[in-house]
């Protein structure tokens, strides 16, 4: 046993003292994936710039307009009227469409919310916007007619629903010059 001590306490005959462990070797900083990310940053706003100023200096080329030339109220009705003239239908039916034509002919001419009123307040709103006298009487001798085959169970004869269309016909002539 006295030979492990004797090892164990030796020394090398160089070394006066113990050292000190060496210290961590310093790696320097990789700066590649700092370069790279910054270097892309940098290209995404140049990018956007580029873009930016291109999109400025083009004249912004608005696509081709189709002009729909919109036909005058008093064709569509005067249509309209002649399609429903040669059709078909009960008188129930008739009365309804043909009042219909003519209270879109209103709205679109004098710019009446017509199809939305009643029968009272289009003459009352007719009233207000000045439209003559003899228009709003007819209309609402014409409207009167209409509303008593749609609402009641009275059946008008032939002749009856042709004069009808004669009124609204008229209506429509009469009324077709625009409104200054």
């Amino acid at each position: 046993m006295t030979f492990l001590p004797q090892i164990l306490l030796q020394t090398s005959p160089n070394a006066r003292s113990l050292r000190d462990i060496k210290p961590p070797l310093d790696v320097p900083p990789n700066y590649l994936p700092y370069i790279l990310l910054s270097g892309f940053i940098f290209a995404i706003f140049v990018g956007i710039v580029w873009l930016y100023l291109r999109k400025l200096r083009q004249p912004e080329v608005s696509p081709p307009v189709n002009k729909v030339v919109a036909r005058p109220p008093h064709e569509i009705a005067l249509e309209q009227l002649k399609t429903l003239d040669g059709a078909s239908c009960d008188m129930e039916t008739y009365h309804t469409r043909i009042s219909h034509v003519i209270r879109e002919y209103i709205a679109a001419r004098y710019r009446i919310p017509a199809l939305e009123l009643t029968t009272t307040g289009l003459l009352q709103q007719m009233t207000r916007e000045q439209i003559g006298d003899l228009y709003v009487e007819r209309i609402q001798q014409f409207l009167a007619n209409c509303d008593r085959v749609k609402f009641t169970k009275y059946q008008p004869e032939r002749s009856e629903a042709d004069a009808r269309m004669v009124d609204a016909r008229w209506f429509v002539e009469e009324t077709k010059t625009p409104i200054p």
